[in-house]
């Protein structure tokens, strides 16, 4: 079989193309790959080489009559040309024809015969191309149905015409990406469940959901036609095992994504196209590749401009890793809230009054909001993340765990607080010149305070018992408590009447140093207990 690839109008993105004969005997030929990332097919695939570039030269002489463009629910398009007889093939004897390209099971079932070699129509032996079709689908290749007929097309019945002859079929075949099937699978031990919904035949489907790895554990495939049949609450029950849907209309994925979102499921979609649209609409999360229409991008709420999978699957662990940092500060700047108010509402009771200046107070509130975020903020991503169960939609930000470490650590350090205050034993130990020196007091309160809720940001990063877990992973972390802490010094001895600080000797700041770090173990214990009592 001859096959030109010189000009035509009809042209297909192709990284390699399989051209399926209507002949019995004839093997499938592979088309060479192309320097250009377009390969051309032309529709008059069997004609001579003279013929086609002859055709080529004049092409500006053939006048288009009328156009059906595609759409998913013909599932094909065609176009009405007006070809002179100095500007078509030989074989070819009338000036009005009708290239006809879509689904190849409509295609082929609208054809009799089919162009021979030499261009003469012949008897279409249907059942040997349905044969080879289901052949090729079932290897993950994209079937695509080229047909003529002399008939023009009826714009107002939108359907094909008749008196069709089937030119042949083409073979696309999608290379999976090599990382495709890992981040489905990372993205599935997330607890997502990844569905496949294609336009593609089901036997193509299947293939290319093999290759993936997204019919393991008895998942299962549907096709349009099956999904219609369906009911709402058939369709809830079967969606823990939905795997594939073929053959899909677009009105199926926004059918889809109401009821999982009825169900209490948090939903994202993935398109390209302007049919997608509606479903990327709808969908909690639209994800719009970039180089798909402008309206799917419009219409989504993220565009993945390497149209890749794994894309998604990071945004999946970036956007936990957020949520988990936003909740780790969230359980820090409480615990210092609880704790400040309750030494604010305890102090008239036992007899003092806060012992923080409002200066020194503007410096709290600094290291609790700002530098805390910044320090929270650089959380690293990590793999394990993805391990745990989705955050169900209707769960509340502060959990019941948060709400544990807020107030028991912050009561734990409104009452080390209010002993060191209370408690004369303490004052005692700040001594100057043989006497007792109240601003050396005040001035290792105001550390001790801000060094409690310091070493408290450690408990607060991580709800495993080993505070130290990954922690030299977010080196900003690290920057700003050692910063805090350095601070904090300078502050003790350059702040002066300002600060109203004074300089600490050595063994007052192993003591305070000592008395602070207290908070770690302590909040070991809780998570020891609360870990014992949810099990």
């Amino acid at each position: 079989m001859a096959t030109s690839l010189k000009a035509s109008k009809a042209f297909l993105p192709l990284s390699e193309a399989l051209w399926l004969s209507p002949f019995e005997k004839e093997p499938l030929l592979s088309l060479e790959k192309m320097a250009s990332p377009w390969v051309v097919i032309h529709p008059i695939a069997h004609c001579s080489d003279s013929s086609i570039s002859d055709t080529s030269k004049k092409k500006t002489e053939t006048v288009i009559i009328s156009e059906l463009l595609f759409n998913s629910a013909r599932k094909f398009s065609a176009t009405s040309l007006k070809v002179p007889k100095t500007n078509r093939p030989e074989f070819l004897k009338t000036d009005a024809i009708t290239l006809i390209k879509g689904a190849p099971d409509m295609i082929l079932g609208g054809c009799q015969t089919y162009y021979d070699q030499n261009g003469n129509l012949a008897p279409l032996k249907q059942n040997i191309m349905v044969e080879r079709m289901d052949e090729l689908s079932s290897q993950g290749i994209r079937l695509i149905g080229i047909a003529m007929s002399t008939d023009m097309l009826n714009l107002e019945s939108s359907t094909l015409p008749g008196n069709m002859s089937l030119v042949g079929i083409i073979g696309i075949q999608d290379e999976i990406r090599n990382e495709s099937p890992e981040a489905i699978q990372l993205a599935q031990g997330a607890g997502v469940q990844v569905v496949m919904i294609t336009g593609d035949r089901r036997e193509t489907a299947v293939s290319v959901a093999t290759e993936l790895g997204l019919l393991k554990n008895g998942k299962t495939v549907l096709t349009s036609a099956q999904l219609e049949k369906m009911t709402n609450d058939q369709i809830k029950a079967a969606v823990p095992q939905i795997g594939v849907i073929a053959r899909a209309l677009p009105q199926d994925k926004v059918r889809l994504v109401k009821v999982c979102r009825s169900m209490g499921l948090v939903v994202g979609m993935t398109g390209d196209g302007v049919n997608d649209s509606g479903a990327l609409k709808k969908a909690d999360v639209g994800f719009a590749m970039g180089s798909g229409s402008e309206a799917a991008k419009e219409a989504s709420n993220i565009v993945i401009l390497d149209d890749n999978f794994l894309s998604i699957t990071r945004a999946i662990l970036y956007g936990r890793t957020v949520f988990k940092s936003i909740r780790k500060f969230i359980v820090f700047q409480s615990t210092v809230n609880c704790a400040s108010m309750a030494i604010v509402f305890l102090g008239p009771f036992l007899g003092f009054d806060f012992p923080l200046t409002l200066i020194q107070l503007l410096w709290v509130n600094l290291v609790m909001d700002t530098l805390a975020a910044m320090a929270f903020g650089g959380e690293p991503a990590l793999v394990e993340t993805m391990k745990e169960k989705p955050v169900p939609r209707d769960q509340h930000i502060i959990t019941s765990n948060m709400w544990s470490a807020i107030l028991v650590n912050g009561l734990f350090i409104a009452f080390l607080c209010t002993m060191a205050l209370i408690t004369p034993a303490v004052r005692t130990l700040f001594v100057r010149d043989g006497v007792m020196s109240e601003r050396v007091f005040l001035t290792a309160f105001f550390a001790y305070f801000i060094f409690l809720t310091n070493f408290n940001a450690l408990n607060a990063r991580t709800p495993k018992i080993n505070v130290f877990e990954n922690v030299t992973k977010n080196r900003g972390f690290l920057a700003v408590m050692t910063l805090i802490f350095v601070v904090q010094i300078i502050f003790t001895y350059l702040g002066g009447s300002f600060l109203r600080t004074e300089g600490l000797l050595m063994s007052e700041w192993i003591l305070i140093i000592a008395a602070s770090v207290i908070i770690i173990p302590f909040d070991m214990c809780r998570k020891i207990f609360v870990r014992s009592l949810s099990s």
